[in-house]
């Protein structure tokens, strides 16, 4: 099969089977005489392999490692379970962070919903995300926004 045949059975784009000749994670069986690279069905279950693994989070260098110790005939089971661990590590924390965010914005929405519309006075920007750092304790702004039309912002109505 031609590489837009292997794209196209793979469910990828030719430049995504080009970027993966590219770094030696698929090779051509053969080459047509006008030059066209051919592939077997062997290079198709390789590009299955490579789209799994990163949907399990693998990254491209981590599945050339992995392929390469394969093609050595040495077990990459050891070396797929310490990064998945790894992975799975990074991945709890950065789902932790997100959450963390999400909740932060959910509370913004709901407090800014009350809160009027001002116009910057010259040394602020916008006083909805100025009176977060005022309501966390300034850690950000020396001082609370008071345009808020009289409503000075508490840990009641700010996120």
């Amino acid at each position: 099969m031609t590489v837009r045949q292997l794209a196209r059975q793979g469910d990828v784009t030719v430049h995504v089977v080009r970027n993966y000749l590219r770094r030696g994670l698929l090779q051509a069986a053969t080459h047509t005489e006008g030059g066209y690279q051919l592939f077997s069905t062997s290079e198709l279950l390789r590009l299955h392999f490579i789209r799994t693994a990163q949907h399990l989070g693998f990254t491209l260098g981590e599945i050339e490692e992995i392929i390469h110790h394969s093609l050595l005939r040495h077990s990459p089971c050891p070396l797929v379970r310490d990064i998945i661990r790894r992975r799975l590590d990074d991945t709890r924390h950065q789902l932790d962070t997100l959450l963390a965010m999400h909740g932060r914005m959910e509370h913004a929405v709901r407090a800014w919903a009350s809160l009027p519309d001002s116009i910057p006075t010259g040394n602020d920007v916008c006083a909805l995300i100025e009176s977060v750092a005022a309501a966390e304790g300034g850690g950000f702004v020396k001082s609370t926004p008071r345009r808020l039309l009289g409503r000075r912002p508490t840990e009641e109505n700010l996120p």
